[in-house]
């Protein structure tokens, strides 16, 4: 109930925020909602430097789950698109080990019940800059900053162990938007960075509608892919997500 609390009152800042700023600079201001379902394709954890990989799609059965994201954001002389992205995401996974997990300094032993929690949530703010523009073509490049609050735990009936934390990430992010008609469009938008310790992408693509001037509609496919690979701590997802988009401008 708190989590639910929290998203709503999120998503009701952020158009309160952006309304406000819209009567301010008199730029073509907008919130979406999105939702679905979303597919493991792969999650391996570790937690601690001598620790177990394992995994919570062939481990432990993570099953389809829903979700939710929130975005507000104005679009200025129509070139500047400036954003901020709420994107909680919570997973739980249960069944029985069949080998012993050693997780933060404790041994989960196999053929004993466990629950296990994973725990993305993403903060984001964007901006993306048109450089290309015709009647039927979009290209945009930019920049966000990306803060996650990320973790796992897991739980048996002698054992609750658990670890979260904050993390920052620079991301850079392409936008590609095609007329099919007047009403409808193909669109990609993707954000990511690579290095040494690690990567982070999150991409899609989907089919807009435009309902009205002011109401458009997507529907489309996410992928959520990366992870880190650190001394003590390992984690690298795979999430396929099968959405839904609603938009509202202002």
């Amino acid at each position: 109930m708190k989590q639910k609390f929290i998203t709503k009152k999120s998503g009701f800042s952020l158009w309160i925020f952006f309304f406000s700023f819209n009567l301010n600079i008199n730029a073509q201001s907008y919130v979406n909602a999105e939702s679905g379902v979303l597919f493991t394709g792969l999650n391996n954890i570790k937690n601690g430097s001598n620790a177990s990989i394992f995994s919570l799609k062939d481990d432990l059965h993570t099953p389809p789950s829903s979700f939710l994201r929130y975005r507000a954001g104005f679009l200025l002389k129509n070139k500047h698109n400036f954003s901020i992205l709420y994107a909680p995401l919570s997973l739980t996974a249960t069944g029985l080990l069949e080998k012993d997990i050693l997780y933060d300094g404790e041994i989960f032993k196999a053929q004993k019940k466990i629950e296990a929690r994973y725990k993305f949530n993403s903060y984001r703010f964007t901006y993306n800059r048109k450089v290309f523009n015709n009647e039927a073509f979009e290209i945009g490049l930019g920049g966000s900053l990306k803060i996650r609050y990320a973790g796992s735990s897991l739980k048996n009936n002698e054992f609750f162990k658990e670890n979260f934390s904050l993390g920052f990430a620079p991301l850079f992010n392409l936008f590609l938007n095609y007329d099919i008609s007047e009403k409808v469009d193909f669109i990609f938008f993707g954000e990511g960075i690579a290095t040494n310790k690690g990567r982070a992408i999150d991409a899609s693509v989907s089919g807009k509608y435009l309902f009205t001037k002011n109401i458009h509609g997507n529907i489309g496919y996410r992928i959520l892919e990366g992870g880190s690979n650190g001394t003590s701590r390992y984690n690298f997802i795979e999430l396929h997500f099968l959405f839904a988009r609603l938009t509202f401008l202002y």
